[in-house]
């Protein structure tokens, strides 16, 4: 089947990121196949992130935001800024092979609704930091293939979803499930709104040839209290928000082990307060997240055998390759 030819919008969103924002934005422009649009969506950065993009990059649409809206909040006002029927969503602290977007389109099909990566560790191309994104039965999001040779990925296939590190959708799934969930602010976002992508029953293709380099967690660290904090309340929220009510059910028993084992590791760390805290938040906001759940399972388009079938059971392998 031949591709579509849809115009593309390429939205890049920064915070803070003037050590890398340039190195970002050339790769974008040094595509084999421009896009159509390009926007940078700051996040009122305290940097000079803005002189640069002034002085370097006079000629790329700038959106600067008062207050920094987070990840999804930022990601949200692009979308609404942008045209494209599809539209790439992009970290700053990466860097893209010059055929990405090519390789991307050649996969611009009917059959699938949106695309992930294969994102490398910039840090050591020859591993894989993310082959698409998968869920597993406790409502924890996972990187497929994270850390193994990027030579064992190298063939297309359905997954899950897409990390929203790099990503490519078409705009009316993102219209469908009204966008990321500004709630969030940042990190689970992408695996929230992959989850209700599936129980609408849109599709996601891994795409070999569209290589990222990234530098991994560079804005906000690894296992800082702002990770720890907003990863495991938001992980909650992935879980209580759109978990099909036979599978909550079902997994609550795991979901309860998945949480005593990450606070075990975190307590070892120094960061079992962070993580006490996020679950603190996430029992404040509750009664939100079952107003949101009563919409979300209300559209669903899925059996529950349908999207079980797409979960990993598996959970604490994946979780034991990366921090819990």
């Amino acid at each position: 089947m031949e591709p579509v030819n849809d115009t593309v919008s390429v939205i890049v969103v920064n915070y803070n990121g003037e050590a890398f924002l340039e190195a970002c934005l050339q790769s974008v422009l040094d595509q084999s196949r421009s896009p159509d649009q390009i926007l940078v969506v700051d996040n009122a950065s305290a940097d000079q992130s803005l002189s640069l993009l002034q002085t370097s990059f006079p000629d790329i649409p700038l959106l600067a935001l008062r207050e920094n809206l987070g990840y999804a909040g930022a990601c949200n006002r692009g979308i609404r800024e942008t045209t494209g029927e599809l539209i790439a969503i992009l970290n700053n602290d990466l860097v893209l092979d010059s055929r990405w977007l090519e390789s991307l389109l050649k996969e611009n099909s009917p059959a699938w609704d949106f695309w992930a990566c294969r994102i490398l560790f910039a840090s050591d191309p020859s591993r894989v930091d993310s082959a698409g994104d998968g869920m597993a039965v406790v409502g924890s999001g996972f990187k497929i293939g994270h850390g193994d040779l990027a030579r064992h990925h190298e063939t297309a296939c359905e997954v899950f979803g897409a990390c929203g590190a790099a990503a490519l959708y078409r705009r009316s799934l993102l219209e469908s499930v009204g966008g990321f969930d500004p709630d969030f602010f940042l990190i689970y976002e992408d695996a929230d709104l992959n989850v209700r992508a599936r129980l609408l029953g849109f599709r996601c293709l891994y795409v070999p040839g569209a290589v990222v380099l990234h530098r991994v967690n560079a804005s906000i660290g690894s296992l800082s209290t702002t990770y720890v904090f907003f990863g495991h309340r938001n992980s909650e929220y992935v879980f209580w928000k759109n978990m099909p009510p036979r599978l909550l059910w079902s997994f609550m028993p795991e979901r309860l082990l998945f949480n005593l084992l990450s606070l075990l590791f975190f307590l070892s760390k120094g960061r079992g307060g962070a993580f006490l805290k996020g679950k603190i938040d996430f029992i404040r906001k509750f009664p939100d997240i079952m107003q949101k759940r009563q919409r979300i399972q209300a559209s669903r388009k899925v059996s529950t055998a349908e999207f079980r079938a797409h979960l990993e059971r598996n959970w604490l392998k994946y979780r034991c390759r990366v921090k819990l």
